[in-house]
């Protein structure tokens, strides 16, 4: 009998079930620290209270779980909460029509937001609990999207077993155009071979030779073309002995153009690996001064731990807007222009009670769009402005943020688009990154 196959798919009532969860933690944790630091506080009326006895010996505060419910008002207009929480606390309940006053704290721009104040003041939760509550946002918001990673990859497992596999030795970009799987240099379609390195691009064809292409007669053991043999078994016919030749140096004909090598496979995986690593750094960035700032606002006496959470905040905002902007200019279209014009200027700064001198160099490109851009680096930072002219031609790649020149003919050296290092021309490959060099 056969086994029957299981599906390793989240069910979807379980995966809304998880979501909802999270985002009630994350929305209970940020809930509470926002009425802890801006929150207002009003006297209110405790009209349902019960207590459950749950473990005598449990650690403090986790003996006995607390069900309140209250309400207060703010500029005439009543409000409601309700509440459970563990602690130790053992007041007696209270009877239908018995109330009992108790302070409540409430966000002034929205007073539905609100809990008692023994719940969300730093005084009475103790660092344990302030750490907890900036910690399990962060938490709850990697397991989200730990499981929407996970449910987005079933889908694509799902869909991926629908489609059967076509064996693929290189990715073909156009209808025109392929591209070498070695090299990355641009192949005409039906060529067997590359023009740049001779990386054998076609497989083996029934009837056609794995030399050179030739069409084979029924029942041939070589090649009518180039004398090859057909099956691996059959020895090769003896052949005249040729001196091996140097093959020529690259001509500076092949330098003018903008290369074809942006839109191979190798070049696309490097932008992919650079935008994941730019995204690990954003979130280093955003996590380091909101975990940071409030742990030495806990730790230092004369640093506030309320000042340091809106610090550590507001930080953490700035680089993760910051990072967003980067990332969104990676995703422009390339564009080209000229350079139309380069100079330099002598500038001052004051640091520390000192004044340092610097130069400033400033490259002016115009590009087809009637746009003006501008490159500026400072002292021995120079690249770009020595490496471009005036007149130069030259092509921006957003996935990389650098520059590479149409002209490159009458230059001894190239920049590698992936990782910016200078390189001799005769180079193929970055000799840091190891990366196709744009030519």
């Amino acid at each position: 009998m056969a086994k029957k196959k299981t599906s390793k798919n989240i069910p979807l009532p379980i995966l809304i079930l998880i979501y909802a969860v999270l985002l009630f933690a994350m929305y209970s944790s940020l809930s509470t620290l926002a009425l802890a630091i801006w929150g207002d506080s009003v006297m209110g009326t405790v009209d349902s209270y019960h207590n459950r006895l749950d473990d005598s010996a449990a650690d403090v505060n986790r003996s006995r779980t607390i069900s309140k419910g209250y309400w207060f008002l703010v500029n005439g207009k009543e409000y409601r909460g309700y509440v459970i929480y563990s602690s130790d606390e053992a007041w007696p309940s209270l009877d239908e029509g018995e109330t009992r006053s108790e302070r409540i704290r409430y966000l002034s721009v929205l007073p539905y937001v609100n809990k008692p104040a023994m719940l969300s003041e730093f005084s009475e939760m103790g660092e344990g609990g302030i750490i907890y509550l900036i910690l399990t946002p962060i938490g709850c918001l990697l397991l989200l999207l730990l499981v929407i990673r996970t449910a987005r990859g079933g889908k694509k497992k799902k869909s991926a077993a629908r489609k059967p596999a076509a064996p693929q030795i290189f990715e073909v970009r156009s209808d025109t155009y392929m591209f070498c799987p070695n090299c990355g240099n641009k192949i005409t379609k039906g060529m067997a071979f590359c023009s740049s390195c001779g990386t054998k691009i076609q497989t083996n064809v029934p009837g056609e030779c794995t030399a050179c292409g030739a069409t084979l007669p029924e029942g041939a053991e070589f090649c009518i073309g180039c004398g090859k043999a057909v099956n691996s078994a059959t020895s090769e016919p003896m052949e005249p002995h040729h001196v091996a030749t140097p093959a020529p140096p690259q001509s500076g004909a092949g330098l003018v153009g903008f290369s074809d090598r942006c839109h191979s496979p190798e070049i696309l995986a490097a932008a992919e690996k650079n935008k994941k690593f730019s995204i690990g750094c954003m979130w280093i960035l955003v996590f380091v001064p909101l975990i940071g700032f409030p742990v030495a606002g806990l730790l230092m006496d004369d640093f506030p731990f309320g000042e340091a959470l809106v610090i550590g905040v507001g930080i953490a905002l700035i680089m993760l807007v910051v990072n967003l902007l980067a990332l969104q200019r990676t995703k422009k279209p390339m564009w080209e222009g000229i350079v139309t014009n380069k100079f330099s200027k002598e500038k001052y700064e004051h640091k520390d009670d000192a004044s340092k001198t610097y130069t400033e160099y400033t490259t002016i490109i115009n590009t087809d769009a009637g746009k003006k851009k501008t490159i500026v680096e400072k002292d021995s930072g120079r690249h770009m402005y020595d490496y471009l002219s005036v007149g130069d031609r030259v092509r921006f790649h957003p996935k990389f943020g650098t520059y590479e020149k149409y002209d490159k003919s009458k230059d001894r050296i190239i920049y590698c688009n992936v990782c910016s290092m200078m390189n001799p021309i005769q180079n193929d490959r970055c000799k840091r990154c190891n990366n196709l060099l744009f030519k």
